[in-house]
């Protein structure tokens, strides 16, 4: 069988079995965290080195805030190719920690792709993703029914709990898979970034956790990581020489109870864009929306050269907004690429925008 119908049947089979009891960590810019989005996106950009950060900070305005963090560093192997494609790794971590009892979640991902040139305006990618992670948590703030003392009426940290946890952190792989379809306008030059053909498409679907591993802190009782499938499409229409629209959705199904939709739309200015000096501005609007609508968030970015920030805020509407106010937290995204100078004659050329 081919690879790529091999990869695309893994990933139907996969998806119809599991239920879900736990649910990943997610980022409303999750066009601006293109490697916990999908594996195939390692190497997808316009450069040799592509250096990101996201930080998520939610719920400030309750005690049990959540924080999150990925750092991530990805590369194109331009020499380990021919004239149809090429070799991206990259490094990835992840941490995250929630609520009183500090949940936390770390892991350090390495991820692979390859990249199928089918010609400057079509190009097909599939990767996977490798990963260790952590998940433990602190029992020091945490309170249970064993901890009320009747006869005073509160709560009595020196009683026991009567809570026996085998462990309260372990370590245990994971894998991922995805696949990216990238259409765009041929570019006007293959060796100098001229940024004046700026239309692309990106199409793509990934399957996280497959083999569903086991993250309980009980021996003889089993949580799985249930199966998270996330098919998205991002992309950029240019509409005038200085002027884009760009707009990005995604589905996150992660079991039978746990799903989301979320969406963004903007529009960027190109404040100045020459060769050497190309700074854009970019205001949108984004929505999530689960069983009822979650959350709604203004978001802007600035770029300058190869320096991109992205700002957003979360407006909760949901349920949980009686103890948030609607408040729901600041989300921060920068990216930084690498372009190396291409000597005459180029011999290897990526033509990804």
């Amino acid at each position: 069988m081919h690879p790529l119908r091999l990869l695309m049947a893994v990933l139907l089979f996969a998806t119809l079995s599991g239920t879900c009891f736990a649910q990943d960590f997610h980022y409303s810019q999750f066009y601006n965290a293109p490697l916990h989005l999908n594996p195939a996106l390692t190497g997808i950009f316009r450069g040799d080195i592509r250096a990101m950060g996201n930080y998520k900070s939610q719920w400030t305005d309750v005690p049990v805030d959540y924080k999150t963090v990925t750092l991530a560093v990805d590369k194109k192997f331009l020499k380990v190719i021919n004239k149809d494609g090429f070799f991206s790794g990259g490094v990835v971590f992840n941490y995250d920690r929630a609520g009183d009892s500090k949940l936390t979640w770390a892991n350090l991902d390495l991820n692979l792709s390859y990249t199928k040139v089918f010609s400057p305006k079509a190009i097909l990618s599939v990767g996977g993703k490798a990963a260790l992670i952590q998940r433990s948590f602190d029992q020091g703030n945490l309170r249970f029914n064993n901890n009320f003392d009747e006869l005073r009426g509160d709560v009595n940290l020196g009683l026991p709990t009567g809570e026996a946890f085998d462990s309260d952190g372990h370590i245990f792989p994971d894998f991922s898979i995805g696949i990216n379809l990238r259409l765009q306008s041929k570019q006007t030059s293959e060796l100098v970034f001229r940024n004046d053909r700026r239309t692309k498409l990106d199409l793509g679907v990934a399957l996280h956790h497959l083999l569903t591993p086991d993250q309980a802190f009980y021996d003889d009782f089993k949580v799985p990581l249930e199966r998270r499938l996330s098919p998205y499409v991002t992309g950029t229409l240019q509409v005038l020489p200085s002027v884009d629209a760009v707009a990005g959705i995604t589905y996150q199904n992660q079991g039978s109870f746990y799903d989301e939709l979320v969406m963004m739309l903007g529009g960027k200015v190109w404040v100045k864009n020459t060769l050497g000096k190309q700074i854009s501005l970019m205001a949108g609007m984004g929505l999530r929306r689960d069983k009822i609508q979650d959350a709604y968030w203004p978001t802007f970015e600035v770029s300058y050269n190869n320096l991109k920030v992205g700002l957003n805020y979360d407006f909760n509407t949901s349920q949980f907004d009686i103890a948030t106010e609607n408040r729901g937290g600041m989300e921060l995204s920068v990216r930084y690429l690498i372009r190396k100078v291409r000597p005459l004659p180029e011999f290897k050329v990526c033509p990804l925008i």
